[in-house]
């Protein structure tokens, strides 16, 4: 299976998981533009398959991009896209507040900055119901909707600064890029040509 069958398949009935994979991946053909190969093509599969750790039948750990990551090493994804997955938006900053880095570092070797920075960016600008929004909408939205007393609000609070710190890195990288290239597609264009490449995955 492809990554967006994969993701559709365990995320189906876990909320609205599907709908906010499929907008990250959407955000992340538009980033890609940035990568390398392997990188491009590691990317939009792990936008797709960044939070398949939350499913039923993953969930080990309960650390959702460790237990994501191993799911899909131990069914052959390359290390690119297990490696992304391992470490996305901020999992360092959680794993260590579980215990967890050296397990996290022992399992997956970080990915360079540029792409897991992509990742982040792709992450932090689709809502939970796959709208576009800004990084600071959304980390807003992930810390009204978690108690201050859970990991995952105490994570987001911890690492913010940074998160945005990239988000705004990625969004510069974009606005150079559109210079020598051309506009980045925005509105209707991009999400025209963003369904017509998700809809060929």
């Amino acid at each position: 299976m492809n990554a967006s069958d994969t993701a559709t398949q365990l995320l189906s009935g876990v909320g609205m998981r599907v709908a906010h994979s499929r907008a990250v991946a959407g955000q992340a053909i538009i980033v890609a533009t940035l990568l390398d190969t392997p990188w491009t093509s590691a990317l939009i599969d792990a936008a797709w398959l960044h939070d398949v750790g939350y499913a039923p039948a993953v969930v080990d750990t309960g650390f959702h991009p460790l237990d994501g990551a191993r799911y899909l090493r131990d069914r052959g994804w390359p290390s690119e896209v297990c490696r992304l997955v391992a470490w996305h938006t901020g999992a360092g900053v959680e794993a260590e507040m579980r215990g967890l880095h050296a397990v996290l570092a022992d399992d997956f070797a970080s990915p360079p900055s540029e792409p897991a920075a992509a990742l982040a960016w792709a992450d932090l600008t689709s809502s939970p119901v796959g709208e576009r929004c800004s990084a600071e909408e959304r980390l807003a939205e992930i810390l009204s909707r978690y108690p201050p007393y859970s990991i995952v609000h105490r994570t987001v609070a911890a690492s913010r600064e940074s998160l945005l710190s990239t988000a705004a890195w990625i969004d510069a990288r974009l606005a150079v890029l559109s210079r020598y290239r051309g506009p980045t597609p925005t509105g209707r264009a991009r999400d025209r040509h963003a369904a017509a490449v998700l809809d060929a995955s």
